[in-house]
């Protein structure tokens, strides 16, 4: 069950992770090893089930942070939160626009250089 457990974390850590667009709230709040990583090493200490508790605080503190995030501006809610770029589909927790970047730009969304045809995937 371990290394199962294991093996689902570095297959998030190498295929999903990179492309979802957004870092864990509590390695940006607070240093250090993301979610993943933390509970990678739960894991392989304490087993799947010896852990629970451990991964439950662990994923319990970056929800805390990333509403910190929020609350500090650092961080926004997610899709179509700003009233100033109708045309686009802004993902601010992503960082970048699924549609059309030209209608966002100049605008007031803090929307970062990307190009036209970014990488990023917006849906999560």
């Amino acid at each position: 069950m371990k290394d199962l457990v294991i093996l689902l974390i570095v297959f998030y850590q190498k295929v999903i992770s990179p492309y979802k667009g957004f870092r864990c709230a509590y390695a940006v709040l607070h240093g250090g090893d993301s979610c993943a990583e933390a509970v990678k090493k739960i894991v392989l200490a304490q087993g799947p089930v010896g852990g629970y508790t451990d991964i439950r605080a662990r994923f319990r503190a970056c929800k805390e942070a990333n509403e910190t995030l929020i609350r500090n501006g650092q961080r926004r809610r997610g899709r179509n939160d700003c009233d100033e770029c109708p045309d686009c589909d802004c993902d601010f927790t992503a960082g970048c626009p699924s549609k059309n970047l030209d209608a966002c730009k100049g605008s007031n969304c803090d929307l970062p250089d990307l190009p036209g045809d970014s990488p990023c995937d917006c849906s999560f």
